[in-house]
């Protein structure tokens, strides 16, 4: 297997998430700075992807992508309603 990530970057499955069409480039970047939580079960059956992100990542932060529990339907909800209240001034008026 490459050590280089890019090689797999144009590679395209269907997201459960999304519905539709993606790109391992995508999935990388899904949770902003982290990969998407799901990406190793999406992934895992096409490439070695999880040796792949424990040497791109490291410890931390791959604890952070895939080891951490995510957050409840309710939690993500509040947090991006928080989020678009700081965007929004006059929202909190």
């Amino acid at each position: 297997m490459d050590d280089d990530v890019d090689c797999f970057d144009n590679m395209e499955i269907r997201c459960p998430r999304l519905g539709g069409p993606v790109t391992f480039a995508y999935c990388l970047v899904e949770a902003v700075s982290l990969p998407c939580p799901r990406a190793i079960m999406c992934w895992r059956h096409l490439f070695d992807v999880v040796s792949l992100f424990h040497r791109r990542l490291g410890p931390e932060k791959y604890r952070l992508a895939f080891e951490t529990p995510p957050q409840s339907r309710m939690e993500s909800i509040l947090e991006l309603i928080e989020r678009a209240k700081g965007a929004n001034p006059k929202a909190s008026e």
